[in-house]
């Protein structure tokens, strides 16, 4: 029988990739002037600004779709205000229609042109084959 002649080896570190620096970081730095504010020895804003602009951006977009709710809140808000006003006005005209579709209504309107309403009842005609 053989015997397990495999060595044991150490595992292997992976090696870190050196980062490369990050253009606009170093711009930023030399428009504002970062590591005159925070110490050359403390850049933690410098090498994190990608995420501070990540993070900014969320706010601003999160800011924004809050100011879009809002207002359409009050659009609809405005809109069901009106629908009511008109729904009231439509209620009274179909009202007012009705009232003044009746006979009694018509007789008083047609009283002004000297038409009065007939005093005898219709006379049926017959006619014979």
């Amino acid at each position: 029988m053989a015997l397990n002649t495999f060595k044991h080896q150490p595992p292997v570190k992976p090696t870190r990739r050196k980062r490369r620096p990050n253009r606009l970081a170093i711009w930023i730095n030399e428009v504002m002037g970062f590591d005159r504010l925070f110490g050359s020895d403390n850049s933690w804003p410098i090498r994190n600004i990608n995420r501070i602009l990540w993070v900014t951006l969320l706010l601003v977009l999160y800011i924004g779709l809050n100011h879009n709710a809002e207002r359409l809140v009050r659009r609809i808000h405005r809109t069901r205000t009106d629908v009511d006003e008109l729904r009231a006005q439509a209620t009274t005209l179909e009202a007012d229609l009705a009232r003044s579709s009746k006979q009694s209504e018509l007789s008083k309107r047609v009283l002004a042109d000297s038409l009065l309403d007939s005093q005898s009842p219709p006379t049926k005609l017959i006619v014979s084959e």
